[in-house]
């Protein structure tokens, strides 16, 4: 089922990154407690951040820029982009049972709520998802630089095939 792609604007890379995730399953691998929690330190320091990832909790992106992005998350029978990307990460991959996903700045795991005035709501059908992230460099509106994320739907949860390394970064990359 083709959804319609959602643009959110203005988004800015608290700690240097964003996630987009599914705050259901998030939940239910922080044991049912992931709310008030920092999130982000047990990615860092157990083997929780590594499991989330594999089991297609949340995409996380490090090292993005400071500034302001747009980002597009739609389904890979949308139309593209007209821009060449600076880069493509193909082979993430996101679940959801509740038919919506969110998508934060990095620092709102500190002290994870799902409801965060900041966090942007994706409304997606349900299931599993390959993924393929985009970034792009140009000034699109009041926004420095765009990400798009490209949802395949599957029939069962496929494996994580990404490259944990990418660097996310469009506006200095190294």
């Amino acid at each position: 089922m083709v959804f319609p792609a959602v643009r959110l604007t203005g988004c800015f890379p608290e700690l240097f990154g964003f996630v987009l995730l599914d705050p259901a399953r998030l939940d239910r691998a922080c044991g049912g407690h992931a709310a008030g929690r920092d999130v982000l330190s047990l990615f860092d320091a157990t083997d929780l951040g590594e499991r989330v990832v594999r089991d297609g909790v949340a995409l996380p992106m490090s090292g993005v820029d400071t500034g302001y992005y747009t980002v597009i998350v739609r389904h890979a029978d949308d139309a593209a982009l007209p821009y060449a990307p600076r880069f493509s990460s193909p082979g993430w991959v996101l679940g959801t049972e509740s038919g919506y996903l969110v998508f934060c700045g990095a620092g709102y795991l500190t002290r994870w709520d799902p409801r965060h005035p900041k966090n942007r709501a994706v409304g997606v059908p349900g299931g599993w998802y390959e993924v393929e992230v985009r970034g792009y460099s140009f000034r699109q509106g009041s926004d420095d630089a765009a990400y798009e994320f490209i949802l395949t739907p599957v029939p069962t949860q496929p494996a994580l095939a990404a490259r944990r390394d990418q660097n996310f970064a469009v506006l200095n990359p190294s």
